[in-house]
């Protein structure tokens, strides 16, 4: 599956500033390759400034969304940690720092090899918004 990102948007993120700069983007499809597998690739760049775009390709996942009760068993199985907060559900991993938001059935199928979080938001924050949050 090929797809890009809007002009000069390149998708949401945990915190009060929702929106992701290139960099958190790409950062984002690095963290999520490595923690979890799904084959996302960066293809390419399209336009400059505030119409740039990435195009990006991930293979299709087929198969059906999880329920909340098996992104849950998945999350905790890898060690992460639930927490509801003010910018949303949150799941965080002490040992290294990793936060996953917006893991939903939507962001997600099971296949049959078990689930896969192909758009699940996965950063690294900083020290301050896991505080702001009340996360750690």
């Amino acid at each position: 599956m090929i797809k890009a990102t809007h002009a000069g948007e390149f998708g949401r993120k945990f915190g009060p500033d929702r929106f992701a700069t290139l960099d958190e983007y790409l950062e984002r499809i690095r963290l999520l390759n490595d923690e979890f597998a799904v084959g996302w690739k960066v293809e390419g760049f399209s336009g400059e400034g505030r119409s740039q775009r990435i195009i990006t390709s991930q293979p299709a996942y087929h198969g059906k969304p999880p329920t909340l009760a098996e992104i849950r068993q998945f999350m905790q199985e890898r060690d992460f940690e639930f927490h509801r907060t003010r910018f949303g559900d949150a799941w965080f991993r002490k040992e290294d720092g990793l936060l996953v938001s917006d893991a939903e059935p939507k962001t997600a199928v099971v296949t049959a090899n078990g689930i896969m979080p192909f758009d699940f938001i996965i950063a690294r924050p900083i020290q301050e918004l896991l505080k702001t949050a009340q996360i750690g």
